[in-house]
């Protein structure tokens, strides 16, 4: 199979407000989640140089 399937339906009323709530929450808390994104991706990318420090001998 290629490509993209669409199913089409309505929300129910709980699907609904739960869509709502999670847009609210990430709405609220966009700054801490990237914040938190960007401080593992820095901490991933000081591990991965340290081990290559190791593997070549520097440290």
């Amino acid at each position: 199979m290629t490509g993209w399937q669409r199913e089409e339906r309505e929300l129910t009323v709980e699907e609904y407000h739960q869509m709502m709530l999670m847009q609210q929450v990430v709405a609220e808390n966009t700054q801490g989640i990237v914040a938190s994104v960007t401080e593992f991706q820095k901490g991933a990318v000081i591990d991965e140089y340290t081990m290559q420090l190791i593997e070549e001998g520097i440290i």
